[in-house]
């Protein structure tokens, strides 16, 4: 921007003390400086601002991913509702449905065992007819 020496200062601040004269100097150096820092102070502002707008932007930009997503989880939700309900339905309907009995077959249709035999059972053991293991 500006490329202003110290020589250039020194030669602006020299002018300004002969215009101005030694009593209206400092003043006038006060209000620049106010001038400047109430400059400084509004840019400063106008940066937060703008960022302050970037966040927001940022923010509601999030915001809307959110809801969107919130949206298809809602609706997939409901998809699996609806299913789930049609499932029931059909269950409920099928239970309603008088359901054939089976026949139980009879002593001649049931089929003899391969060996013919009945399976034999196990004889007592010695250990088995003492009783409980404490009574000695």
């Amino acid at each position: 921007m500006f490329d202003i020496s110290f020589t250039e200062l020194l030669l602006v601040g020299v002018v300004a003390l002969l215009v101005l004269g030694p009593e209206r100097l400092p003043r006038l150096a006060r209000d620049v400086g106010r001038w400047i820092g109430r400059a400084r102070r509004y840019a400063h502002r106008v940066v937060q601002d703008i960022d302050r707008e970037g966040e927001l932007a940022e923010l509601r930009r999030l915001r809307d991913d959110i809801e969107a997503s919130a949206r298809s989880v809602a609706a997939q939700a409901e998809q699996v509702t609806s299913e789930l309900g049609r499932t029931l339905d059909d269950v409920a309907q099928a239970r309603d449905d008088p359901m054939p009995v089976a026949a139980t077959p009879t002593a001649a249709e049931r089929k003899p065992s391969a060996s013919g035999h009945k399976p034999r059972r196990r004889k007592p053991t010695a250990a088995s007819n003492e009783g409980p293991a404490g009574s000695r």
